[in-house]
């Protein structure tokens, strides 16, 4: 399926340009993946080798990066390539305005993008790059176990953007990772069905409303299975990490669990579930920007504690247009590539990008409502690899206990 994504901002670009000249998608397009692309399993065992070390929220590495060659002569370089390919896991909604801008920065580029599941995009790259096959130049994904995979497979080439020193160190865990976007992990609920005073703000009150007014909450709210997939492990590991199994076994028993983001979105939306705690920021945002949603769904970062999912963002060591990129990464992390990724519904995390720049929220701004100690930073801990066998047969029991 082709999307035409020239334009400025979400449904209006997407109404108003949904196909190109004689009904052909036009350069700069995102293919949508067949749906029965296989997921990739979690390893079992940590695959992380010595070329960093952990620190915070994100690694620090101690590999050598290459520095591209000054930016007339990148483009030069560019200007001979075949076009850039991006795999990422990003919504048509989320990738129209940074297309846009790209375009607009550099109209002879050819950008195409194809959208795949976090950990899907890792599978399809290694199945075409072990062949010889063209794949991906540029990966873009909120998958920390896979990308720990990724680097333990030599897999990520080690770039150095000119702006790196304006980007903050927790942004750069790996030589050659960049963070593109932080999208917190928030709450979600259904106003129509919940009163102002029933409103959860934090995971405290939504366990203590959960056994007040089992009618309203009981098997009525939702958040992501971490037996599914990386993304959902990786979240609810490091929320139980940070804040201990009791904060999740208080609201276990009122949740039923759901794979999706967007499942989850449409069924508060219509009133199957009365809350989503965990929901995407990037899968809600946009989402809130349609017609008549905001007059049905309300949503708050969680006060007790917000997870923040990073989305890395790499050049594959096999990319066959590593100039073009480069010129790529090189302006998603600069300001304005960061304000284009906000406008869709993404968070950027640039100390100089503003508020008034953005439409939802950036990272400052969950930093000072919070507070340091309620902002809970998805890392890349080889933990999470070692333990998610046991992690998730605690889950099982926890959140289902038996039950299908």
């Amino acid at each position: 399926m082709f999307w035409n994504l020239a334009g400025n901002r979400w449904e209006e670009q997407l109404k108003a340009n949904n196909e190109g000249k004689n009904g052909k998608p036009p350069e700069g397009v995102v293919r949508e993946a067949m749906p029965d692309v296989t997921r990739r399993r979690l390893l079992t065992a940590g695959m992380v080798g010595a070329a960093g070390t952990v620190s915070g929220f994100g690694w620090v590495g101690t590999g050598t990066a290459f520095a591209a060659p000054a930016a007339p002569d990148l483009e030069a370089k560019a200007r001979g390539e075949q076009g850039v390919l991006i795999y990422s896991n990003l919504s048509n909604a989320n990738m129209a305005p940074f297309l846009a801008g790209l375009r607009a920065k550099y109209p002879w580029l050819k950008v195409d993008a194809l959208h795949l599941g976090p950990a899907e995009v890792f599978e399809r790259y290694y199945s075409e790059s072990s062949v010889g096959r063209r794949s991906a130049d540029l990966i873009i994904t909120a998958a920390p176990d896979a990308w720990l995979r990724f680097h333990e497979k030599d897999g990520i080439e080690p770039y150095s953007v000119p702006d790196a020193g304006a980007l903050p160190a927790w942004s750069k865990p790996l030589p050659g990772l960049y963070t593109f976007s932080t999208d917190p992990l928030v709450m979600v609920y259904n106003k129509l069905l919940l009163p102002p005073d029933k409103r959860p703000q934090s995971m405290a009150d939504l366990a203590r409303l959960s056994q007040q007014f089992p009618g309203l909450f009981n098997r009525k709210i939702t958040t992501y299975d971490a037996a599914k997939h990386a993304f959902a492990y990786v979240l609810q590991w490091t929320y139980a990490r940070e804040r201990g199994w009791p904060a999740l076994e208080g609201v276990a028993r009122a949740t039923q669990l759901e794979s999706s983001g967007a499942t989850m979105i449409e069924k508060v939306t219509t009133g199957e579930y009365s809350a989503v705690y965990f929901a995407s920021g990037a899968t809600f945002f946009e989402r809130l920007r349609q017609e008549k949603r905001g007059d049905i769904l309300g949503w708050n970062l969680i006060k007790d504690g917000t997870p923040l999912m990073p989305r890395g963002m790499a050049i594959t060591r096999r990319s066959q247009s590593k100039a073009s990129a480069s010129l790529v990464m090189n302006w998603l992390l600069s300001h304005d590539g960061q304000v284009s990724i906000a406008n869709g519904g993404l968070v950027p995390y640039r100390s100089d990008v503003k508020p008034n720049e953005v439409p939802v929220i950036t990272y400052a701004q969950i930093v000072e409502q919070l507070g340091a100690k309620n902002v809970i930073q998805i890392g890349y801990q080889p933990e999470m690899l070692r333990e998610q066998p046991a992690f998730v047969a605690k889950w099982q029991a926890t959140f289902t206990g038996g039950r299908k």
